[in-house]
């Protein structure tokens, strides 16, 4: 995360500096344990293969591995599970930051912060719902998208095979274990004349478009569970949307940053671009907590007489008050 990164962040978080930067570490880290377990998704499906190979040598035996290890829909059953989990933990680490403020706030005007619990845990399962509801723009919902996937990669894996026919079925093996393990640039350096022969048939990493789909729900659940529970709160009203340093050229993200009523890419939080802008996205929506101190004081005056806070009343009956008892 680069320093100009940081003090956007810092700066619009306000007093809750440090748990912003923690929501921030829970997402990064949510998207380097996700893209383990999809690499240890592909290592298995690789290893079931090379069992099955080493109880009946043969090419044959191999192809003939890769399409029952498909027709179980193993890989898929491991993939969706992966991707789940994915999405579960990113409108958790979404929903972080506000949750936070907004308990602390609550608590210092001495209200019950057990309504405000569910409301947020309401917030985060409408976010992981919000994702399997996805429909893109090829028509495919999730599940179809893994699916096809798991499609890919057998036919890659297949591949890699196929181009080996007429070499030693142990050398075919070595180089889909090459394959699947580091890619195709280093399978080409260890196996000129099969990758020669393979061409551009086959994507550069195996595990490519299923990094890309998990990382992208991920960020998804995290984006759609930091608007959700931002609105949900008593104490944000705003959003800001912070460029990542990652973003190699100029794209919509930077339109994004420099959007909103100011052109400081801050919005209010029911008018937020949808996050993440593309595959791979990686800014932050940085909730905008309200001055507390003042809120504090209006929640108590609240508390007393209703009627006297007109938007903290709105709030109650929308956020709060459904989920009393």
């Amino acid at each position: 995360m680069s320093s100009r990164e940081l003090a956007e962040i810092k700066a619009t978080a306000g007093r809750y500096k440090i748990q912003a930067l923690e929501s921030r570490k829970k997402l990064l880290r949510a998207l380097a344990t996700t893209d383990r377990h999809i690499a240890r998704v592909y290592n298995n499906a690789l290893q079931r293969v090379l069992a099955a190979y080493q109880a009946n040598r043969g090419i044959e035996s191999l192809l003939e591995a890769i399409d029952e290890d498909f027709k179980g829909s193993i890989l898929f059953d491991d993939l969706r599970l992966e991707i789940e989990n994915a999405i579960s933990t990113g409108a958790a680490a979404g929903i972080n930051f506000s949750e936070y403020v907004s308990l602390d706030v609550l608590r210092a005007a001495g209200i019950e912060t057990a309504p405000m619990l569910k409301s947020f845990y309401f917030q985060r399962q409408r976010a992981v719902a919000a994702c399997y509801a996805k429909i893109y723009k090829d028509g495919l919902t999730i599940s179809n998208r893994i699916w096809r996937i798991s499609q890919e990669t057998r036919d890659s894996m297949k591949a890699i095979v196929q181009v080996g026919v007429g070499e030693d079925a142990v050398k075919v093996a070595r180089a889909l274990e090459t394959y699947v393990n580091q890619g195709a640039a280093v399978t080409s350096a260890k196996f000129p004349n099969m990758m020669r022969r393979m061409g551009s048939r086959i994507p550069q990493n195996i595990d490519y478009n299923a990094l890309r789909l998990a990382r992208t729900e991920l960020t998804a659940a995290y984006g759609e569970a930091t608007i959700a529970s931002a609105k949900a709160s008593p104490a944000i009203k705003k959003v800001r949307w912070v460029l990542s340093n990652t973003h190699p050229r100029t794209d919509i993200c930077d339109q994004y940053a420099h959007g909103g009523e100011n052109g400081d890419g801050i919005y209010n939080a029911g008018d937020c671009p949808i996050s993440p802008a593309h595959p791979n996205c990686l800014c932050t929506i940085q909730p905008a907590p309200e001055d507390i101190d003042s809120l504090i004081k209006r929640l108590k005056e609240w508390k007393k007489e209703p009627s006297s806070q007109k938007d903290i009343e709105k709030w109650y009956n929308s956020h709060y008050k459904p989920f009393e008892g």
